[in-house]
């Protein structure tokens, strides 16, 4: 039996591939790779993307890479978006290239260059937005895991450095993709509550994934709209987030947060004792040159021997001294008072003292209850005491 051989010219071979190609991969496909010779021609990009063992030439027309946010470097690893086919006039394989993605962490970092400059061109980091601190904080807010290393470190500082400051804890996840909702509605929990003086917000270190939550939008937009002053502490020194750049301070750590907060009692104490030190010494000074006068007066006098007039000099120089002691006196003792006045004003204030008197605070789901009607039969809560807590399920309610 013959069979009758089938010749097929260059260009039909090649289009029958093509045609094979085509019918094979009707949609586009993704193909990680790296990329090598990249080189732009009338505004396409060329280059080849290979892996360990093969290679194969791309090609990405000006009217999908004109709005590319980033460009695409050599011996950067991506994903391409592509068509494969046949250029069958030249014979040459090649993927039509539609869109790139950086792979891996590269991925991440386009995104997180490009929401901060997004939110930097709407002004959020600009420091004419960035709200003062208070210098003496009363009540502190802290969004973060209560079950974490960070919040048990910012307590252990402000008590040592400011033992009057009251700390409110409101409990939050810090990692995973309900992170966000979570510090989003916290912070949102403190600016309602409104009896806060400072928000701390953060969280211990991690890896890049455990603090991607605080590279969120919605986490940066809610610290920007915040009407109390927040101190973003995420991570260490070297971890820098979005939240970083939009929070009114940033702390490199929780504990250097908590002693960005306070003051310390000790330096206080310190710089009183150096004012009244001046005042003191401002006060002896001024009885120094009026002695000095009063002897440059009585040597003239004694020329001439005008007792009378040196009894009164003298007279003057004596209430002068009564004066400036009675000054001194004064103006110490409306001090004292005034730190006792503010020292009693912060112990009346403070939650543990108005847990004393016999009030309780009730707690659903981490959130504070100020209003009965929101409650419903059979919520489970959590009564705090002077002492101690109580779980609790609500049977009825009463308006």
């Amino acid at each position: 039996m013959i069979v009758e051989r089938k010749i097929y010219r260059v260009s039909e071979l090649n289009n029958l591939i093509k045609d094979i190609l085509d019918e094979r991969f009707p949609l586009d496909v993704w193909v990680t790779g790296e990329i090598r010779d990249f080189k732009t021609h009338n505004g396409n990009w060329y280059f080849i993307l290979r892996d360990e063992q093969a290679q194969v030439e791309c090609v990405m027309w000006q009217t999908y890479n004109l709005n590319l946010p980033w460009r695409p470097q050599n011996g950067t690893a991506v994903e391409v978006l592509c068509k494969p086919t046949l250029y069958a006039k030249g014979g040459k394989f090649e993927l039509l290239v539609k869109n790139i993605l950086p792979a891996g962490k590269g991925k991440r970092a386009i995104e997180f260059e490009m929401l901060k400059e997004k939110l930097r061109a709407e002004g959020l980091f600009d420091p004419i937005h960035k709200k003062p601190l208070p210098q003496f904080p009363f009540v502190i807010g802290v969004v973060t895991s209560a079950k974490g290393a960070a919040v048990r470190d910012i307590i252990k500082v402000v008590r040592r450095r400011a033992p009057w400051t009251t700390i409110i804890v409101r409990h939050s996840l810090v990692q995973g993709d309900d992170a966000p909702a979570d510090i989003i509605q916290g912070i949102k929990d403190f600016n309602e509550y409104g009896k806060v003086d400072l928000i701390i917000v953060g969280r211990g270190g991690g890896s890049e994934e455990d603090l991607w939550c605080f590279n969120d939008e919605g986490v940066a937009r809610a610290i920007f709209a915040s009407k109390i002053p927040i101190i973003s502490a995420v991570g260490h020194e070297i971890d820098v987030t979005i939240a970083d750049f939009v929070a009114d301070r940033r702390a490199p750590t929780p504990s250097a947060a908590a002693e960005m907060a306070v003051p310390d009692k000790n330096e206080l104490k310190a710089k009183l004792e150096q004012i009244l030190r001046r005042v003191a010494n401002l006060v002896h000074n001024k009885i120094l040159m009026a002695k000095r006068r009063v002897d440059q007066l009585y040597h003239r006098a004694e020329l001439r021997h005008p007792l009378r007039q040196l009894d009164e000099f003298r007279r003057q120089l004596e209430e002068l001294r009564m004066r400036a002691e009675n000054i001194v006196k004064l103006n110490l003792g409306r001090a004292k008072k005034r730190v006792e006045h503010l020292s009693e004003k912060i112990r009346l204030l403070s939650v543990e003292n108005t847990l004393s008197r016999g009030f309780s605070i009730v707690w659903r789901n981490g959130n504070i209850i100020k209003d009965s009607s929101i409650l419903v039969p059979n919520d489970s809560v959590v009564i705090q005491f002077f002492k101690g807590k109580a779980n609790a399920e609500i049977k009825k309610i009463k308006s």
